[in-house]
């Protein structure tokens, strides 16, 4: 079940890949209406965003939650929520995200591979939410410092930004690039 999951949802990325490559070469060239086609610009899918990076960087362990989903285990219920990014008495308010995809890989105990994004309904709540996040990830370095065998390299090295109304995150090997392709779609 887990297996046909994954691969259905590889597949849909493809599909969404590849249906956005074809929509982009057939559009027509508008060069003296750049501006207004930059404020008609149909947001990003986050969806289709982060299954496309998890399956170009090979990313196949771990589980994605979405918005999207209604299926429980596939998106992120008060729990959930409260597990991954927040802590005993305080979690960040989902009731100002209108979308979100991420992808959690804890397969091994000993290194964290995150890549979200989340498009909040409220812009001001960024810095807010950016720092729940921040916290995921000060946790598991403050676990390596008692734990050698954690890999606190990685997380040292997570990226935590935002772009527009969507706040997203990358934490794995290559840290960077995952976060640069997410920069890059979203801006």
């Amino acid at each position: 079940m887990k297996t046909m999951k994954k691969t259905l949802c590889l597949l849909f990325a493809f599909l969404m890949l590849a249906s956005v490559s074809a929509c982009a070469k057939d559009a027509p060239s508008n060069a003296g209406s750049d501006a207004s086609a930059a404020e008609t610009k149909e947001p990003v899918s986050l969806d289709a965003l982060i299954i496309g990076l998890t399956t170009q960087y090979e990313m196949t362990d771990g589980f994605v939650f979405s918005s999207s989903s209604t299926e429980l285990g596939e998106y992120l219920d008060d729990d959930l929520i409260q597990s991954y990014y927040g802590d005993a008495s305080v979690k960040p308010d989902f009731g100002k995200v209108s979308e979100y995809c991420v992808y959690i890989d804890e397969s091994s105990p000993y290194i964290l591979t995150d890549v979200g994004a989340f498009r909040l309904t409220d812009p001001s709540y960024a810095d807010t939410f950016m720092k729940f996040i921040q916290g995921r990830i000060d946790v598991r370095i403050e676990n390596g410092a008692r734990y050698p065998d954690i890999d606190v390299a990685t997380l040292k090295k997570a990226v935590v930004a935002k772009a527009g109304d969507v706040v997203y995150y990358a934490v794995g090997y290559d840290s960077a690039a995952l976060a640069a392709a997410l920069k890059d779609a979203l801006s």
